[in-house]
């Protein structure tokens, strides 16, 4: 009979297991009109879209088992410019090479 450790969380951690954060976020026309505020993608109320919300939140927790605090960040379902083509992959922050955002308020 073999006994197998089951390690926990806490044990990884301290082993030096880092977590790594990437995110994706869905542009398509399905969430609604970003100019609405009814939207998920909407931006200018007094509180965050429920976007940011979730990114943020999760991102909180996973920064800080993560030492380099770059986060890959990718949207689909987006008409970017300048051809206004579906995008079905496309970084955040626009380099599509390194597609890294630097802490949660980068993203």
């Amino acid at each position: 009979v073999e006994v197998l450790r089951e390690y926990t969380f806490l044990e990884y951690i301290q082993g030096g297991c880092e977590l790594n954060f990437v995110v994706g976020i869905d542009f398509t026309g399905s969430n609604g009109d970003p100019r609405d505020p009814s939207s998920l993608h909407y931006i200018g109320g007094r509180t965050p879209n429920q976007y940011t919300q979730a990114i943020t939140s999760v991102g909180n927790v996973i920064q800080d088992y993560d030492a380099d605090q770059l986060y890959p960040a990718f949207g689909f379902g987006a008409r970017l410019p300048p051809t206004w083509q579906v995008s079905h992959q496309f970084s955040l922050n626009g380099n599509p090479s390194n597609p890294d955002c630097h802490g949660i308020a980068g993203i």
